[in-house]
């Protein structure tokens, strides 16, 4: 049995903000050095009528979404979730997904990657502000946004027809 002193809280007002690299805010809850590796947790609202970001795909990590406020629609292969607050969605790594915020009200969610990772691509993002919700056309920057997301593993993908 362990004695020490140990755990992590992160009150409601701590934690580090970061611009949405697609729109809104996010507060960095649980980095990756604090599960050893294990997941990363983060505070996100978007507005409402947020398209969210471009269709994409995460090789090495699941993400999940946990409702907080408001509603998220998460397109997942060829199927649209609509979660409401209190909601739990899950996707798979290596599945084309695609949150996004069409209603008239802000959404507030947690969205947890695991293992841990995404910590350092958010980050990133928002120092770069990299084109992330619209297909950019400029060569170079499809070129250098492509580096971008293949170094944490992702990559921007077409979801398959629907029935």
């Amino acid at each position: 049995m362990r004695t020490e002193d140990v755990g992590i809280f992160v009150g409601p007002h701590n934690g580090k903000a970061l611009p949405n690299p697609v729109d809104g805010v996010m507060v960095v809850k649980i980095r990756d050095e604090d599960t050893a590796g294990a997941y990363s947790m983060y505070d996100n609202t978007i507005p409402a009528g947020s398209q969210g970001p471009r269709h994409h795909i995460h090789r090495d990590h699941e993400e999940a979404f946990y409702v907080l406020e408001g509603e998220l629609i998460v397109r997942v292969g060829t199927r649209t979730i609509t979660a409401p607050a209190g909601s739990f969605a899950v996707v798979p790594r290596g599945v084309i997904h695609q949150p996004s915020n069409p209603g008239a009200q802000p959404t507030r969610f947690l969205l947890i990657f695991s293992p841990a990772g995404m910590d350092h691509f958010f980050e990133e993002a928002a120092e770069g502000r990299m084109p992330l919700q619209a297909a950019p056309t400029d060569p170079a920057v499809v070129k250098e946004l492509g580096a971008f997301t293949e170094k944490y593993g992702c990559e921007f993908a077409e979801f398959p027809p629907g029935p």
